[in-house]
């Protein structure tokens, strides 16, 4: 037998021999899945029996105690929120069922509120791995996902996100939008000081890659055939053009500037919303956005979990005072930033009253309130990977708790 045939069928086995140890169940594709009993959330018990309703139906089963089967909930909560009101062809909808599979009734609860999946349908399963029905699934890791079709019969085991929203999509009664994202990028807020050759990376929320470009001679960027969505992550590639560079900003193709960042933990990148979005597929847009004048991270520090401010702070604000003193034109916005550690409504409490915190000393110095506005963002805008349920490290985690001051003239 040649040697490359050889080399194929050991390169199957070794590929089907992976697949087999990693998906984490003795059920394959094809298969019917079986049916489940479990205890919902309110302590009830809950039937699911295959096909289920005429639905496609997500099951993801995950553990408190396993620390890695908790990082897809944010992902399936996403799913549920994007997918369960669509319209199929052949079948009635999407639901996703979360299965926890242990006797801790209370790290369960803990889990679902600190990761802000409670209108997912959250069951549990006390028996852990000795219940009947868990058994007919042959789970022999956590986390384990599947995804089972109107039929009854499993069609994924253990997707990606962007895997599951490709069968969504291909599902759907309706045509994908797509649209393309064109933009320019800057050194600054002049709009002829582009950046040639430059990489930049689309992200989605969760920083999976979307699509990757290059910006040409005069700073123009183009994404075609996007998937519109309520969010992204713009990155710009810090080598090349950008090495040394701390900041970039933003324009339309052929309209004014109006985004600008400054690099935050050697990262520089900028988060797109409903507003940016419609500028760059060249859509309306319902406000204008202000580009700062001058815009930094403030070296303000607060007491861990509190609006209090350190003493070493008012050295910083001191010269806050005197730059608004020297330009009475000026108006500031303070923007309060928190990591995910804790409650997202909690987070977006104390960073609101970190930034009034800041706007109350600059009053005490006679700085008038109406030329600042103070804004807390809670978790909402993390520069790194450390959303909830994703490790990290206490100093990752302080990469995020910031305050920004921006001034417009």
């Amino acid at each position: 037998m040649p040697v490359k045939y050889i080399k194929t069928i050991l390169l199957i086995f070794f590929s089907v021999t992976l697949f087999s140890q990693t998906t984490g169940t003795g059920l394959n594709l094809g298969d019917k899945a079986p049916p489940l009993v479990l205890t919902n959330a309110d302590g009830a018990s809950q039937g699911f029996t295959f096909p289920y309703q005429n639905k496609m139906v997500l099951i993801h089963f995950w553990s408190s105690s396993v620390a890695r089967s908790k990082l897809f909930l944010p992902r399936v909560l996403e799913l549920q929120q994007r997918y369960s009101s669509v319209q199929y062809r052949n079948t009635d909808g999407f639901e996703v069922v979360t299965v926890a599979i242990q006797s801790d009734k209370s790290a369960w609860h803990d889990d679902i509120k600190s990761g802000h999946i409670s209108e997912l349908m959250n069951t549990i399963v006390v028996k852990g791995y000795n219940d009947m029905y868990i058994k007919t699934f042959k789970i022999s890791q956590l986390s384990l996902t599947l995804l089972v079709d109107e039929t009854g019969t499993i069609i994924s085991i253990n997707p990606t996100q962007l895997q599951l929203e490709q069968i969504l999509d291909e599902k759907k009664n309706s045509p994908i939008n797509l649209k393309d994202f064109k933009g320019k990028l800057l050194y600054s807020e002049t709009t002829t000081d582009f950046v040639k050759d430059q990489k930049l990376v689309l992200l989605n929320k969760f920083r999976d890659t979307l699509a990757r470009t290059i910006t040409d001679k005069t700073g123009n960027f183009s994404f075609t055939e996007i998937k519109l969505m309520g969010e992204y992550i713009l990155q710009v590639d810090t080598g090349g053009n950008m090495l040394k560079r701390n900041k970039f900003c933003l324009a339309t193709i052929n309209g004014p500037v109006f985004a600008g960042e400054t690099k935050i933990a050697g990262i520089l990148e900028h988060h797109l919303y409903s507003v940016d979005i419609n500028r760059l597929i060249g859509g309306p847009v319902n406000s204008v956005v202000k580009t700062p004048t001058v815009s930094f991270v403030a070296n303000v520090n607060f007491k861990k979990g509190k609006a209090d401010m350190e003493g070493s702070s008012h050295a910083e604000l001191d010269k806050v005072v005197e730059l608004l003193n020297k330009n009475k034109d000026y108006t500031l916005e303070i923007i309060s930033h928190t990591d995910s550690q804790g409650n997202d409504a909690e987070n977006m409490t104390l960073s609101t009253a970190r930034s009034e915190a800041v706007k109350k000393y600059l009053v005490s110095k006679e700085i008038k309130d109406t030329r600042i506005k103070a804004i807390g963002k809670g978790e909402t805008e993390i520069k790194n990977k450390c959303k909830n349920y994703v490790p990290c490290t206490e100093e990752e985690h302080a990469q995020n708790v910031r305050t920004e001051l921006k001034f417009y003239k």
